[in-house]
């Protein structure tokens, strides 16, 4: 199911004295923001935050916001994971999250075999690894473009997988 408020990364110190925040972004690339005007406290988009200005500080975002006006202020939102609307990105219509990925059936393409539903996903360079649950087993599948055959977020991912890795 696509989650209309995704994880757009948390607060992780204060910045100056009047209220300025260091944002660790935990999105592909950091200008994935650039376009947002409000990030939000929760996932239901209730509790909003006015972005007023942002800047990149070795590697981070400095945000100030209109709810937050001192450093006081500020040290209360330490730690706080902050959500983006997805409408507000701008991205081209098709795009898939990550977070839409989780809990989705993985099929064989050919045969429709269910080979297991995804539970988390890692990067460690060449491509994304899909960690699939089947039966109390674990696999971990190369997401590389030559196995997938196709990404839906609502009806799941079917592939062609390397040989003998679900066998």
């Amino acid at each position: 199911m696509k989650k209309q408020y995704l994880e757009a990364g948390r607060i992780i110190n204060t910045h100056g004295v009047r209220g300025e925040v260091k944002f660790e972004h935990w999105c592909d690339d950091i200008s994935s923001l650039d376009c947002v005007d409000v990030l939000w406290l929760d996932d239901r988009g209730e509790s909003p935050l006015h972005i007023t200005s942002r800047r990149r500080h070795q590697g981070f975002i400095l945000f100030t916001f209109e709810e937050i006006t001192s450093v006081e202020q500020a040290r209360t939102f330490k730690t706080k994971t902050l959500f983006v609307n997805r409408d507000d990105l701008g991205l081209p219509e098709g795009t898939v999250f990550q977070a839409d990925l989780i809990g989705l059936p993985v099929t064989d393409a050919d045969s429709g075999t269910l080979y297991g539903h995804i539970c988390d996903i890692y990067n460690r360079g060449a491509s994304d690894i899909y960690e699939i649950q089947s039966g109390g087993r674990t696999y971990l599948f190369p997401a590389a473009k030559e196995f997938i055959v196709s990404t839906d977020s609502e009806k799941g991912v079917a592939v062609r997988p390397p040989k003998g890795l679900f066998g």
